[in-house]
C-alpha cells in the first residue's frame, strides 16, 4: 500500500486522503495507519486543505520520492524475475490484459 500511495502522489501531485483513497481503491480506514506512519518516516506531509479546511491535503515529500525510486527498482526486478519466462509479446500481452482487468468497475 505504502508504494501504491507514494505513486500515487507522485504522478497525480498533492491530493485529499479521501481522493487518494478512492483512486487506489483502498479503505479510508486502512489507509489511515499506513498514512499515519508514513508521515512519521518523513515519506509524506498533510496540510490543511485551502478549500476546506476540515480535509488534509497529502504530498509527497523529496524522502517519499527518493523511497519510491528505490521501490520502483525492487519492482522491475521482481517483475523481470516474475515474467522472464514470457516473449516480449507474451509480456505486451499480460500488461494489456493486467491494465483491462484494473480498469474493470468494482462488482
Amino acid at each position: 500500500m505504502r508504494y501504491a500511495i507514494l505513486a500515487a502522489l507522485d504522478e497525480f501531485g498533492g491530493t485529499s486522503q479521501a481522493e487518494l483513497c478512492r483512486r487506489l481503491g483502498i479503505d479510508r480506514g486502512d489507509a489511515v495507519s499506513t498514512l499515519n506512519g508514513m508521515a512519521a518516516d518523513g515519506l509524506l506531509r498533510r496540510e490543511p486543505d485551502p478549500a476546506d479546511r476540515r480535509r488534509n491535503v497529502v504530498h509527497i515529500t523529496a524522502a517519499g520520492t527518493a523511497r519510491m525510486r528505490e521501490l520502483d527498482v525492487l519492482v522491475d526486478d521482481a517483475q523481470e524475475e516474475l515474467l522472464s519466462g514470457f516473449t516480449p509479446a507474451e509480456r505486451a500481452q499480460i500488461s494489456r490484459l493486467l491494465h483491462r482487468l484494473n480498469d474493470l468497475p468494482p462488482s
